[in-house]
C-alpha cells in the first residue's frame, strides 16, 4: 500500500514539474517560512525537481478538495479537471450492441461483420467462430492462417469489423464478437448466410436431335442477389460462346432469374457431347446432347426388320424337317 502511494506521489510530482512553476501573486499569503517547510519530492530522471508538500499530496490522493487546499487556487482547476476525467474514464464500462445481426454474402464476394463497441478504453475485442469455437482474432492480431480473414479498425472508430474475402460455403455460420469487463464478458452474434446461385438447363438430362436440325438449350440462373456479369457455355470443356462461324449463338438476359440461351444451327454428329452453362460464383448445370443421322437411323431400322423376317422364314422352312425327325423311332 505504501509503495503504491509513493508511486502516486512521484507521478503527481512529475505532472506538476511538467506544468512548470506558477509564480505567486504579489499579495500571496505564503511566507518564506512556509515555503521552507515544504519538502522536495524526487522527480523522474530528466525532470527538474519541484517543491511539493508531501503531507498535502497525501491528502490530495484521497479527495480532490484536499488537493485544492494544498495547491492553491491557481493549480486547482486544471487538477480537478484531470481528476474527474480520470474518475469518469474508470467508471465507464464498454457498451456493446448485443442484438443479433444477419449478413448475406454471395459465394466469392467479401463479407463484413460489424462489432460496434463504445467506451472500449484499453480493452480489446475478440472474434470467435461458433461452429468450432475457434478464436479468429484478438484486437488486430489474427489467430488463423486463413489470409481471407482480417479485422478492420480505424483510429477513433467504435467499430471492429471482421472482413472475410472470397466467401466460401464453409464460411456459413454464426460468429461472435466478445469484450471482457469486470462484470463479465459482453458478446454480439453475427450470422453469416452464404448465398450460392444455382443454374439449371431446361429439359431432361439428355437431349436428342436429328442431324441438320437446330440445337436449342436454355439455362436459368436463380438465387443470385446480383445478376452474373457473364454466362459461358461449354461443349466438352471447351468454351463456345464466340463460335459464331460454326453456327453458335448465345443470348443472355440478366435479371432476378438470369436466362441464357444457346443455339446451334445445322447440327451434326460432331456436335454431340456434354454441354454446360457456367456463371461466376454459381453452381454450374450440364446436359448431354445426342445428334443422330436420319438416314443411318432408318437404315439401322430396316436392317433390324429384314433380319427379323429372315429368321421367321428360316424357322418356317425347318418345321417339316423337324417334324419328320421327331417322328423317327
Amino acid at each position: 500500500m505504501g509503495g503504491a502511494r509513493s508511486l502516486a506521489l512521484l507521478l503527481l510530482a512529475a505532472l506538476l514539474a511538467a506544468a512548470g512553476p506558477v509564480p505567486d501573486p504579489p499579495a500571496s499569503p505564503r511566507t518564506r517560512a512556509a515555503r521552507a517547510s515544504w519538502e522536495v519530492s524526487p522527480s523522474p530522471p530528466g525532470v527538474e525537481s519541484v517543491g511539493v508538500p508531501l503531507d498535502a499530496l497525501e491528502g490530495a490522493l484521497d479527495t480532490p478538495d484536499a488537493l485544492d487546499a494544498a495547491l492553491g487556487a491557481e493549480e486547482a482547476p486544471a487538477w480537478r479537471e484531470l481528476w474527474y476525467a480520470s474518475l469518469e474514464a474508470r467508471r465507464r464500462q464498454p457498451v456493446l450492441n448485443a442484438s443479433r445481426e444477419d449478413v448475406l454474402a454471395q459465394l466469392g464476394s467479401t463479407a463484413f461483420l460489424h462489432c460496434p463497441v463504445r467506451h472500449l478504453g484499453e480493452r480489446g475485442i475478440s472474434w470467435v467462430r461458433r461452429r468450432d469455437w475457434h478464436i479468429i482474432s484478438s484486437g488486430l492480431f489474427m489467430y488463423t492462417n486463413d489470409e481471407r480473414f482480417q479485422v478492420l479498425h480505424s483510429e477513433g472508430s467504435d467499430d471492429w469489423t471482421l472482413q472475410i474475402k472470397f466467401v466460401q460455403k464453409r464460411d456459413n455460420g454464426t460468429y461472435e464478437c466478445q469484450v471482457s469487463t469486470a462484470q463479465g464478458p459482453l458478446s454480439r452474434l453475427v450470422a453469416l448466410h452464404v448465398l450460392v446461385p444455382e443454374a439449371f438447363i431446361l429439359g431432361a438430362d439428355e437431349h436428342h436431335v436429328d442431324a441438320g436440325s437446330t440445337i436449342s438449350l436454355v439455362c436459368i440462373i436463380e438465387k443470385s442477389p446480383v445478376p452474373p456479369q457473364y454466362v459461358f457455355w461449354y461443349h466438352n470443356e471447351r468454351m463456345i460462346n464466340y463460335d459464331a462461324s460454326r453456327g453458335v449463338a448465345v443470348a443472355t438476359a440478366p435479371g432476378a432469374r438470369t436466362q441464357s440461351s444457346l443455339t446451334i444451327r445445322d447440327a451434326a454428329p460432331r456436335h454431340s457431347g456434354n454441354y454446360s452453362c457456367r456463371a461466376p460464383n454459381t453452381e454450374p448445370a450440364a446436359i448431354y446432347v445426342y445428334v443422330s443421322e436420319g438416314s443411318d437411323k432408318m437404315a439401322a431400322t430396316l436392317s433390324r426388320s429384314r433380319g427379323a423376317r429372315l429368321r421367321v422364314a428360316a424357322g418356317t422352312a425347318l418345321l417339316p424337317l423337324l417334324a419328320a425327325l421327331g417322328g423317327c423311332p
